[in-house]
């Protein structure tokens, strides 16, 4: 009769679905908790984020889903099963993986070059397809890596991704020390600015320093004012002092040695100052380094004793030291409201919280009359968007004004990757 049903479909909540239980990291927005479906009895991780009731974290959660279900399944991107979302929360129901990238490879007794390439190739198998679907990460480091039951190294963390597109993208984002020359120089940029953040990703774990190193501020001109991620910004923009390709102490004396030549080949191609000459992912998967054996390398590199685990163990401590302790109120607050929704439909809420971080790890970005939005990786690192005043697609934008919401340009900022360390996800 041309009337249209007033029946609202149910909302079915994820309390319904899912049981919670122990929780595997946290940072400033929220939570991960492994999970279990009740239908299916898999075992899975949930990323809780706190939209707090505001439409920009609200929207900031949609756009990293956006960017989480453009990459699809991969055997290296994490794989995200659902989402849900209800007046508190927005929920990521994702695959479980139980390591970190540190662990992968300290748990090997003796680390050799040939370990090492094998990580860097499934890197960067997980930057090339987020590359096929024109996915910009933006916040490529060693702690947005994290390693399945089976061994393979998957990339995760959406929050600060952007959509590719013609003439390039614009924005400050990411983790000061891994962002690109052109990014810090405000110029535009592609899907190649994912590829130098790799090179110095790879470069911190092979030398266990980073490619550029903070001056004092007295020694630098005008850098008494200066934040150390500006001063960071200025050393990879000014590429003052260049990167050494040597270890930051005499951890392993073969690192000058031929047998490291295939990867420190690599990691120079990759940190090549201009884009344009910069190699991309499919690029990158064809160079020489790339292309090896495991089983004939490890053969032919069997006979040296020298571990490169000192060197990881080292850029481990490095990036823990960005870390920044996560308010023990807010996080009291939220696993009450969580058990709250899970008693509703599932009974009292077993949490198991003794062994967990009790900080998150800081990733600085640039700290100037702009405001800053934050991301927090699955390493517990703040990822700093820069975000301009008055922008009324919402309260951050990593792009200028004029950038099409339906891009989903404006990349999750103050959504939450959360800490997961060596706890399972």
């Amino acid at each position: 009769m041309g009337c249209s049903s007033s029946i609202a479909t149910p909302r079915v909540s994820i309390h319904e679905q899912y049981t919670f239980s122990e929780k595997l990291g946290e940072g400033a927005f929220g939570q991960v908790r492994a999970c279990v479906n009740n239908s299916t009895q898999l075992d899975c991780a949930v990323k809780i984020v706190d939209t707090d009731g505001r439409s920009s974290r609200r929207k900031a959660t949609q756009k990293e889903a956006f960017f989480w279900k453009r990459a699809g399944e991969n055997p290296h991107i994490v794989n995200l099963l659902e989402t849900y979302t209800d007046d508190s929360f927005s929920y990521f129901v994702m695959e479980r993986c139980e390591r970190s990238l540190y662990d992968l490879l300290l748990d090997m007794d003796v680390l050799k070059e040939a370990h090492l390439l094998k990580t860097f190739r499934q890197m960067l198998l997980g930057l090339e397809h987020c590359h096929s679907v024109a996915i910009v990460h933006r916040d490529v480091k060693p702690a947005n890596f994290l390693v399945s039951d089976q061994g393979l190294v998957k990339l995760c963390d959406f929050g600060l991704a952007h959509l590719e597109k013609a003439g390039g993208i614009t924005g400050m984002a990411g983790t000061a020390p891994f962002m690109s020359p052109e990014m810090v120089l405000g110029q535009s940029y592609d899907c190649k600015t994912d590829m130098w953040s790799l090179g110095a990703t790879c470069y911190l774990m092979l030398y266990g320093r980073y490619p550029y190193q903070v001056k004092d501020q007295q020694n630098q001109p005008g850098g008494k004012n200066l934040s150390p991620s500006e001063r960071m910004q200025r050393a990879i923009g000014s590429n003052t002092p260049p990167p050494s390709y040597e270890a930051a102490s005499v951890l392993h004396p073969s690192a000058s040695k031929p047998s490291l030549l295939r990867t420190r080949s690599f990691v120079r191609a990759l940190l090549t100052r201009q884009a344009y000459a910069r190699p991309s992912s499919s690029e990158a998967l064809q160079l020489r380094s790339m292309q090896f054996d495991m089983a004939v390398q490890d053969v032919a590199t069997r006979s040296q004793e020298v571990s490169l685990s000192p060197t990881i163990r080292l850029a481990k401590q490095m990036t823990a030291e960005l870390k920044t302790p996560v308010d023990p109120t807010v996080a009291k607050t939220m696993d009450a409201l969580i058990e709250q929704l899970q008693e509703q439909f599932r009974g009292p809420l077993m949490v198991h919280s003794n062994s967990l971080p009790n900080r998150g790890e800081k990733s600085i970005g640039l700290c100037s009359t702009a405001s800053l939005r934050r991301s927090i990786s699955h390493g517990g690192e703040f990822s700093m968007g820069l975000c301009r005043q008055g922008d009324e697609a919402s309260d951050c934008s990593t792009t200028k004004k004029g950038d099409e919401a339906s891009d989903c340009s404006t990349a999750a900022s103050t959504s939450s990757s959360l800490s997961t360390g060596k706890f399972k996800l």
